[in-house]
Order: C-alpha cells, then structure tokens, then sequence
C-alpha cells in the first residue's frame, strides 16, 4: 500500500489559520447578495476525527468552534451566511449547543452510504456505526437542529433508499437528499476491500448521468411549488466565464456588479424558509 491514497489513511492536516482568513473573506464578500451567501463545510474533508479533536485539545484549540464565532460575529452585524456542515460522525455533537443557537443560519448534513450494518463496514472503514448515525440525528433533531440526510452516494436499490428514509425521518430528519452511486462498478463494490480501496482499484464508469427521483428530494433542492406549479424568480447570478476569464476569481470584489445579471430562475426548496425569515432569493 503506497501512494497518496494510503497517507489519506494515515495523514491529517489541520490548517489553524483558517478562523483569520474567514473572518477577513466575510469582510470582503459581504457585498454579494444574500442568496449567495453559503458555505458547505466539510465537503471533501471531516473536521470531526477523534485524532484531530485529541491533537487541536493538546494546543486548547477549536478550530470549528473558532469558525462558528466567525460567521457568528458577522451574523450580528447583519452578513449573514447559511452553513450546511457535512459529516459522518458524532463528534459532531461536540457543538449542539452551538448549532441550536444559531440554528436559523446552520443545516446539518449527515452522511450515509447505506443503512445497511454489514455493507457500511464494507464500504466505511472507518465510520460509525448506522444505528449510532441515526442516534446523532435524533440528539441534533432534539435541539431542534435541522438535519437532512445526504444519501449521496448511496450504496442500494429503492427499496433501501426507502428503509433509510423511513429510518432517519423517524430519528427527528428534516429533509432527505439521494444521488446514486453511478461511477463505479455495482459488482465490483460488493467485494471492495481495504486493500482494493487503498490502492485505488475500483472501476470508475464514465458518461452514466446521476440518477435523481424527487421522492427522495425533500428540502434539498427539489422544485419549488405552489398549487402544483413551479415558481420562479429574478435574482442577480454569476455571470458564466468563459476562455481566460476562468482563470480569474471573485478577489475584486469592488467589481462585483459586473460579475452578475439578472437572471430568471426556478425556486427551489432547500429548507431554508423553515429556518429563518431571510430572503434567499429562489431558495425557500
């Protein structure tokens, strides 16, 4: 076992600088209209690892917590920000007590790949265990924390996709999210291992478009209806890059006008209108 994928097993990096250079960024991005104003946090990465919360408690460090008082702060002065904050653990709970007082500005996205025990330790090393996941929904669900459960990608049929719904909206769920697991080989995952996994032999399928069923979109970006019908509405959006212009970034923010246009689009529901009373454009 050699390679970056073995050190992704094996090596964390904590940037601890991150609070600073966020707390500068909201500054700078606070001119951009409300409903571009959110920040998935955790997408690539999970802040809550047993070694990072042991290593950061070693220097009487946060850094989540740190992050949260930073949009929090910016919150008070009216920049306001929707978090979505992925994750598979329940060292998450370290900070319920955070999530439930700003709970008008945080959705909490719990991960599975299945519901299944025996197919999650095949699939999750090194996860915890699904009833344990289900027993952080309810604690956060609790707290009146909103919780939407990203089954994405998602290891099974309908007949599972149905069993985790009905499982996690039992635990106090909000919203439900599904994307098939269409980029790799059904048969070949049946057999990962570790080894497999580590060494990056899996077959990947190119071209097979994300499979999407609205019965299991539910606040998570489905189309907004009212009597049936779509809505829409007209908000300013990044306007598309194209040749060198992709090459450039959102620094100059004394530009932004120049950076959208108004655009007619469909509203979506994201769960957003049951939080809050901020307007998120074409977000409810």
């Amino acid at each position: 076992m050699t390679g970056k994928r073995k050190q992704f097993f094996e090596n964390i990096r904590v940037k601890l600088d991150i609070p600073a250079i966020l707390d500068k960024k909201l500054s700078t991005l606070q001119s951009l209209p409300q409903h571009l104003k959110r920040v998935q946090i955790n997408e690539t990465s999970d802040y809550y690892l047993p070694k990072v919360i042991y290593e950061l408690k070693k220097i009487n460090r946060d850094i989540m917590g740190e992050i949260l008082d930073v949009f929090e702060k910016h919150a008070q002065n009216n920049n306001h920000w929707m978090l979505h904050i992925l994750s598979k653990s329940n060292l998450i709970l370290n900070h319920i007590s955070r999530f439930k007082s700003m709970r008008e500005m945080v959705q909490i996205e719990m991960s599975f790949a299945t519901h299944d025990e025996s197919a999650r330790k095949k699939l999750e090393f090194y996860t915890i265990p699904t009833a344990e996941r289900l027993k952080t929904v309810e604690k956060l669900a609790k707290e009146d924390v909103f919780v939407r459960i990203m089954a994405m990608p998602f290891y099974g049929n309908e007949s599972d996709l149905d069993r985790l719904k009905t499982l996690s909206f039992n635990a106090g769920a909000k919203a439900f999210k599904h994307k098939g697991l269409n980029y790799y080989d059904w048969a070949q995952l049946s057999q990962l291992t570790y080894d497999d996994l580590v060494n990056d032999r899996i077959t990947r399928v190119a071209g097979r478009p994300d499979e999407k069923n609205e019965q299991y979109m539910i606040k998570s970006g489905e189309t907004y209806l009212v009597n049936g019908t779509p809505q829409s509405a007209s908000i300013l959006m990044p306007i598309p890059k194209v040749g060198r212009e992709k090459k450039k970034n959102w620094a100059a923010m004394s530009k932004i006008s120049q950076r959208l246009q108004m655009k007619d689009v469909e509203m979506i529901d994201c769960g957003y209108s049951t939080m809050s009373k901020i307007n998120w454009g074409y977000i409810k």
